[in-house]
């Protein structure tokens, strides 16, 4: 990737040369951004100081920061394929292995900048949040939901996605100690277990209404 040194100059609208994707420096810089500021934190003028580009460039690209922030975040179709392969194995160490797997999604630089940057932008009003929710049911409760094979999958799901996304807040986001040092292997030790409850162990009686909804 091009560093934002080769890249700080300044720049009339329109596409530059000199073999640089301006596109993938822009996305770049706005997935960085998304993650840490969330939606409405962000502006175009700051994705464009970001990746040190002429902030014309931005829209000349993008359209608008509504796009800009489906663009950034185009990583469904990736999550959802790594999800899947999580739950080949052993069922009774599913949980553990999820754990594991998200957390590594999470550090990854692309599907967890796009992740936080949902996550940050979940709690506001506006497309971040509509976002967040289409994403939530659309990969992570539909994924569950293709492996979960009892006629309550849907409540199983929602459960699991609760949890997870949680420990995702809790440890990127919020930074809560001890979890946020937490290594891998422990936070799956820990985490675990109570995901694998949700998606697999026999449910409490108290969640019969909610069996009922699915119906």
């Amino acid at each position: 990737m091009t560093t934002l040194t080769q890249v700080a100059e300044t720049h009339r609208p329109g596409p530059r040369g000199g073999g640089t994707d301006v596109r993938a420096e822009i996305l770049w810089a706005a997935r960085e951004l998304f993650a840490e500021q969330g939606f409405r934190g962000t502006t175009i003028r700051a994705v464009a100081a970001r990746a040190g580009v002429d902030v014309a460039l931005v829209p000349y690209y993008f359209g608008n920061k509504d796009a800009l922030f489906e663009a950034a975040l185009d990583t469904a179709g990736d999550v959802s394929a790594r999800l899947d392969e999580l739950f080949v194995g052993d069922p009774a160490s599913l949980g553990q292995r999820l754990v594991l797997g998200i957390d590594a999604m999470l550090s990854d630089e692309g599907s967890g900048s796009a992740m936080l940057a949902l996550m940050r932008s979940a709690v506001a009003e506006g497309p971040g949040r509509q976002a967040a929710l289409i994403f939530a049911n659309a990969v992570i409760l539909a994924t569950y939901r293709r492996h979960i094979e009892t006629p309550d999958a849907a409540l199983r799901a929602s459960l699991a996605a609760s949890q997870i996304i949680g420990f995702a807040l809790a440890r990127y986001v919020l930074n809560i100690e001890p979890l946020a040092s937490m290594s891998s292997t422990d936070a799956a030790a820990n985490v675990g277990p109570t995901l694998q409850r949700y998606l697999l162990d026999p449910l409490p009686e108290a969640c019969e209404s909610a069996r009922k909804l699915e119906a």
